[in-house]
């Protein structure tokens, strides 16, 4: 029962993780930034699932990944995505898990959580990533948004956007990067496509009233500030 239960656990992770990926590649801009080995060094995202897509690696790189709390019994679940084929690879949570790319391309990586009895309210991901060279990838995204350094339009980005009325329409970046309005609605956009900026950031940049400083920018303004940084 339980082999069989895991087979439907993983079928539907792949569904859900495919559809994701699928609406990334619909909606974001074709200057869209690609994620890489350091985008994953020192990386913190709390949500119930954590994805990237396109993760541009080298054959060797190898990304591990922790998730807090963690129990005896639950698991971590990695889909790794490439072209049309997904492959799972999973390890007992209170060890954590590694996975090494097995060629240089790039893939759509999702980490979930299955839990061995109530799954917890709140999950906090880390993540490292070590370079097929052995040695410890550069730290070079200071602010840990999934934008380098050197290609950073906005420096010290805080996540999420300390959003104090949330509205429909209104965007505002979550912790895992990602653009929701106030409804949870998904904007297509995430702050690697927007340069590392969040709303706030953008808003202030832009000199913006005070319903988007508090309520977030709009799809518009969105979509312009991506389609130039």
């Amino acid at each position: 029962m339980r082999s069989r239960a895991r087979t439907i656990r993983l079928g539907a992770i792949a569904a859900a993780l495919g559809l994701a990926l699928a609406g990334l590649a619909a909606a974001a801009p074709a200057s869209a930034a690609t994620y890489t080995c350091a985008s994953f060094s020192g990386l913190t995202v709390t949500a119930d699932t954590v994805s990237r897509s396109p993760v541009s690696l080298n054959a060797g790189d190898v990304i591990r990944a922790t998730v807090s709390p963690a129990r005896d019994g639950d698991v971590i679940i990695l889909s790794a995505a490439a072209g049309t084929s997904i492959n799972f690879v999973e390890a007992p949570a209170t060890t954590g898990l590694s996975w090494k790319a097995p060629v240089t391309g790039s893939y759509g990586l999702g980490w979930s959580l299955e839990a061995s009895g109530t799954r917890p309210s709140s999950l906090t991901w880390s993540f490292t990533c070590t370079p097929a060279s052995g040695s410890t990838a550069t730290v070079s995204d200071s602010d840990r948004d999934g934008v380098a350094n050197s290609s950073d339009a906005c420096a010290s980005t805080t996540l999420p956007d300390s959003t104090k009325k949330p509205v429909a329409g209104r965007y505002a970046a979550k912790s895992t990067g990602r653009f929701l309005d106030g409804t949870g609605a998904y904007s297509g956009y995430t702050v690697v496509d927007t340069g590392g900026c969040s709303a706030l950031q953008i808003a202030k940049a832009l000199n913006l009233g005070r319903t988007d400083l508090q309520s977030g920018i709009t799809l518009t303004t969105l979509k312009n500030w991506a389609a130039t940084h």
